[in-house]
């Protein structure tokens, strides 16, 4: 593989309704998007960064000019295999890394159809399940105990509850309560290991699992130590789809849940993959869940409560071209 030219785009387009959780509100989603050329063809990774720091340090503008450095280091040169390929990305910038591990991906891989089942994440007080959800998640809020006791008196489906690390150890109790509901599990309750800890020694039953800090294999591994037995997994965050791959050999032990990031058909479609292959419900919903409009075409259908995924096709009409080094 040889990468001769960075075309760098960008692409927003308006939820259908407002994001609100316990972290932010979103009225659009705008995403930085890169295109690779090699032999002539162009390959596109879709960047999960947001505009500001909110979810992740690395934001659109960080990400913007760390992508530009690392293709000048590694423009006109011979990638013959991954190892090679990662000796010019810098994890320190997982974002930036992960869009040349996808374009690597596709450029060595054959990509195919996809069929997953579907996950639904209902905010606020939402109790309306989609009719083929194999999964609902549910964002942590003063009425949660309500939410699910409303959903378990309609349906059985299953239910995780993501708290976005803002829990700590005077909601062990909460926690305790929620699980008697056969929740899946929870999600990222706290942001320190030793809360983690805590809770599983004093309610060992509880189904706790990572998030925002599922970021390395390090980080994987203190948490399974302590008794965190599900990490969600953002690929972006690992540093790409490769890495992402490589966590079921490594903790064997472990579930793995492919996470969303609001994404657009392109990263949306490496979601999907990586949830058809660790076997759970990924966080991807159906098209025009949050958007109508996309910059990239896939057919995409429900049939026996499956979701039906095509390989998406980048229509470069709907990017705008912000820079292009060759």
């Amino acid at each position: 593989m040889k990468i001769t030219k960075l075309n760098c785009y960008t692409y927003e387009a308006l939820f259908n309704t407002p994001i609100k959780s316990n972290l932010i509100t979103m009225h659009s989603r705008k995403v930085l998007v890169v295109g690779m050329v090699i032999d002539e063809q162009e390959y596109f990774a879709e960047i999960n960064s947001f505009e500001t720091p909110w979810y992740h340090y690395e934001t659109i503008d960080i990400v913007f000019e760390k992508v530009i450095q690392i293709f000048h280091q590694i423009k006109g040169k011979v990638i013959s295999n991954i190892d090679s390929l990662y000796r010019y990305l810098d994890m320190k910038y997982p974002n930036a890394s992960s869009c040349f591990d996808v374009v690597y991906y596709q450029y060595t891989h054959a990509l195919k159809p996809l069929m997953i089942p579907i996950g639904q994440t209902l905010h606020h007080d939402a109790t309306h399940i989609h009719p083929d959800a194999a999964r609902v998640k549910l964002k942590m809020h003063q009425n949660i105990v309500q939410q699910v006791q409303s959903i378990r008196a309609q349906s059985s489906v299953q239910i995780v509850i993501d708290a976005n690390g803002l829990l700590d150890a005077s909601h062990f109790q909460l926690l305790n309560l929620l699980s008697q509901y056969h929740i899946q599990y929870i999600e990222q309750p706290f942001r320190k290991l030793n809360h983690y800890e805590a809770m599983h020694r004093a309610f060992p039953h509880v189904p706790l699992a990572i998030d925002e800090s599922a970021t390395d294999m390090q980080a994987i591994h203190n948490h399974y130590e302590v008794g965190v037995k599900t990490a969600v997994i953002k690929y972006s965050r690992l540093g790409g789809v490769t890495r992402a791959l490589q966590l079921q050999t490594a903790f064997p032990d472990m579930q793995f849940v492919s996470g969303g990031m609001y994404e657009f058909g392109v990263s949306k479609y490496y979601t999907a993959m990586l949830g058809a292959q660790f076997k759970t419900v990924p966080d991807v919903t159906p098209k025009g869940t949050y958007f109508n409009d996309d910059y990239s075409l896939y057919d995409e259908s429900i049939i026996d409560a499956q979701l039906h995924l095509s390989v998406p096709k980048v229509n470069r009409d709907r990017l705008t071209l912000i820079a292009s080094y060759a």
